[in-house]
């Protein structure tokens, strides 16, 4: 089983064509919703994957505004500021289009996460990664639903077990 998909990609070519398949459903939905039902979706998949997410109250006025803080640890030491960007399919990001969100998460001294349905350019990413921030595109929040089982169903669970034989050597008494 492949443990980033959550699917069994051996070398059967049905299971990733329907892998593919989920992904691009998955991206055809995503790609309908309003920038408002976008965001509400990724704060509810960052909830589901377990992160503590508080939404920013005040309204956005600017491209670089920080929507939401993950808090990472209990006293709060390692926020991770939050922005989603809801985009025409096919759009891509450049690091140009991040700079004012770059800026504000620097000017926190923290970490960003940026979410879109998007794509971004390979100026973008390594942007991001200088400015600590971590990029979400389509694919990756597609797979993220698939493997948290967020807006997902699962149809069939398989469960096959052997014996562990180094399970019993402490018993060998």
């Amino acid at each position: 089983m492949n443990e980033r998909s959550g699917f069994n990609l051996s070398e059967n070519s049905n299971e990733t064509s329907d892998y593919e398949s989920l992904i691009s459903q998955i991206l055809a939905r995503v790609n309908e919703l309003s920038p408002a039902g976008f965001e509400q979706l990724i704060t509810d998949l960052l909830i589901r994957m377990g992160y503590e997410v508080f939404k920013n109250a005040k309204r956005r006025t600017s491209a670089g505004a920080i929507q939401g803080i993950i808090i990472e640890d209990r006293p709060g030491y390692n926020p991770i500021y939050i922005q989603t960007r809801k985009l025409e399919k096919g759009s891509i990001i450049t690091s140009w289009n991040m700079q004012s969100f770059g800026d504000a998460v620097e000017r926190k001294a923290g970490r960003g996460l940026l979410a879109t349905n998007a794509n971004f350019s390979k100026p973008a990413q390594d942007y991001a990664k200088k400015k600590h921030i971590i990029l979400i595109d389509g694919h990756i929040l597609a797979r993220l639903m698939i493997v948290h089982n967020f807006c997902v169903n699962v149809r069939e669970v398989v469960e096959i077990k052997s014996l562990d034989p180094s399970a019993f050597k402490d018993y060998d008494i």
